[in-house]
């Protein structure tokens, strides 16, 4: 996501100058005094009990009072419901490796490997202005990590020109109404040497098999089929399906927020 960012330079060298009053980039954004606000949500598609599913989810991060962007995010711990059974779901039948996609991107890593998609939105602050910087994400299955499954992300500026981030997150055991938990931490996304990093507005990911072929050795030929996915329980908790999230950001401060995905039906009583 560098390469846009790497562009601006040369704004910055105008406008912060204006808007800061001569002050270098360095002077832009200030700590946070007050924490940042976290709207978490998901999605379970389709919602079928017993059934394949896409789980998403997707956070939405806004500045505190004062502030015109957000502080970096620098950990996301995401804990999702019990019996959503990820590593017993097809997917993830191959695994790359960090070092495959910053060498070769995506496609140095098997198809086999994918596990879903996501999108992000930065924002920059630049004097009084905020710019903003669209990105797109593939998630891979990685390598066992001190006996600890290992997702990575890939992340791809949209415009003007390909430029990537790669960073990986660990599913570990979570303790009950949770099933277990996605914690990703976040590489700084610099835009300028002098200037803070890039600061995160919007999140989200989809795991599970929507938008992803697999392939099967099949009488010697590879045949494309599409895994099942993350499988629902036969029956769902009582409030529905719960989902949390823990943020820890760059100045210190840290967030946290829930929701829950209703039951099957639900939403017609």
């Amino acid at each position: 996501m560098r390469a846009r960012l790497t562009v601006l330079l040369g704004i910055c060298a105008l406008v912060c100058t204006a808007g800061a009053g001569g002050a270098g980039a360095t002077g832009l954004l200030g700590t946070a005094s007050a924490a940042q606000r976290v709207k978490l949500g998901a999605r379970l598609s389709p919602e079928r009990l017993g059934k394949g599913t896409t789980i998403e989810f997707s956070i939405q991060i806004s500045a505190p009072p004062g502030k015109l962007v957000p502080s970096p995010l620098r950990e996301l711990d995401f804990r999702y419901p019990e019996k959503i059974g990820l590593l017993q779901s097809g997917l993830g039948r191959a695994n790359c490796t960090a070092a495959a996609l910053e060498n070769l991107g995506k496609g140095g890593c098997p198809a086999n490997a994918l596990m879903g998609f996501g999108s992000a939105l930065l924002e920059i602050q630049v004097g009084q202005e905020v710019l903003h910087e669209a990105g797109v994400i593939s998630i891979w299955m990685g390598p066992i990590l001190d006996e600890e499954v290992q997702l990575l992300f890939y992340a791809n500026a949209v415009t003007p020109t390909s430029e990537q981030l790669v960073f990986g997150g660990l599913l570990e055991e979570a303790g009950p109404p949770f099933g277990g938990s996605l914690n990703t931490r976040i590489p700084p996304i610099p835009w300028n040497p002098e200037a803070p990093p890039a600061s995160i507005a919007r999140f989200t990911v989809r795991i599970g098999p929507h938008n992803v072929t697999y392939y099967r050795r099949d009488a010697g030929r590879e045949t494309p089929y599409h895994p099942e996915g993350l499988r629902l329980p036969h029956s769902c908790p009582r409030g529905g399906f719960p989902f949390a999230g823990t943020f820890t950001f760059m100045d210190g401060t840290s967030a946290t927020a829930r929701t829950a995905v209703p039951c099957p039906g639900s939403r017609r009583r």
